[in-house]
């Protein structure tokens, strides 16, 4: 790492999954050395979030054998990074797609409404339940029962399908 420090973001983080392929650490969790290369180019200020690089190489089609060239695994993981940054606009731009939904029911509320709060908190957690959204926005389960509703159309989808424990996310 010391090394690849001045050289940029991607080819260093290319550089640091084929030591970790190299390496050979875990062999049943390949996917720990692209969470250090996403990592490195969260570090270095590529991104400001972890780009889902495994999901990428199941997209990919490059797999890697050990007897490539440093060129060709370059370019592998370069294929894994585009995958990877496709994903991720697919993931956002579902995000603003419910944010904008989400949004119009919380512009007709009051100005002192606690629903944009809510939108807010569905948009930053995988997983939202109302004892999460109670604690988080400082308000009783029960109001946060009554802005679940407020919502209606525009909810998330409720992930767990129970009565008792009940969760929404945004997939």
């Amino acid at each position: 790492m010391k090394r690849v420090s001045h050289w940029p973001a991607v080819a260093a983080a290319a550089v640091a999954w084929d030591a970790w392929l190299d390496l050979n650490l875990y062999t049943r969790q390949p996917w720990l050395g692209l969470i250090m290369a996403a990592s490195i180019l969260r570090a270095r200020g590529l991104t400001t979030h972890l780009l889902p690089l495994a999901a990428g190489f199941k997209q990919s089609k490059f797999r890697p054998q050990g007897r490539e060239g440093i060129l060709e695994k370059l370019q592998g993981f370069c294929q894994v990074l585009e995958e990877a940054v496709e994903i991720a606009n697919k993931d956002l731009e579902r995000l603003i797609l419910a944010q904008q939904l989400m949004n119009r029911v919380a512009d007709k509320c009051r100005s002192n409404s606690i629903l944009p709060g809510l939108v807010n908190l569905f948009l930053s957690r995988p997983l939202v339940t109302v004892p999460l959204g109670a604690k988080l926005l400082k308000v009783t389960p029960k109001a946060v029962d009554l802005m679940l509703l407020q919502l209606g159309r525009s909810l998330p989808r409720e992930l767990t399908g129970r009565r008792r424990y009940r969760a929404w996310g945004i997939i």
